[in-house]
């Protein structure tokens, strides 16, 4: 298993399934983060554990995202040139990185107007 650590290259599918899985699963994630501080529901459905709150139903929700769209976008891309994809999905995944910081800033979710 550590062998694959080791190699000099990975395939150009791998790694661009790897941007996607990486990009698209930070987008979910700040969406998800905002439903759990916004929503009592959501927070309580996100609870696997209880002692640890909503925070270990986010992770587990993390992996499954980023496994399923890795394993999906490797299968698609498997054996075809991703040359042309990359500047796209390497841009993608800067946008959803600075995304993600700026929406889980604490002031921009527990962000609210107040109508009087």
């Amino acid at each position: 298993m550590l062998h694959l650590f080791s190699k000099n290259r990975f395939h150009e599918s791998v790694a661009c399934a790897a941007l996607l899985a990486g990009s698209i699963t930070l987008q979910v994630m700040w969406i998800v983060n905002l439903l759990v501080v916004r929503i009592p529901f959501i927070a309580q459905l996100y609870s696997i554990v209880p002692s640890v709150g909503p925070i270990s139903g986010m992770y587990l929700k993390a992996v499954l995202t980023f496994v399923l769209v890795f394993l999906i976008a490797a299968l698609y891309w498997r054996g075809k040139d991703c040359s042309h994809h990359r500047t796209s999905l390497l841009n993608f995944f800067l946008f959803s990185t600075v995304i993600f910081f700026v929406m889980t800033l604490p002031f921009v979710y527990s962000f609210s107007v107040m109508f009087e």
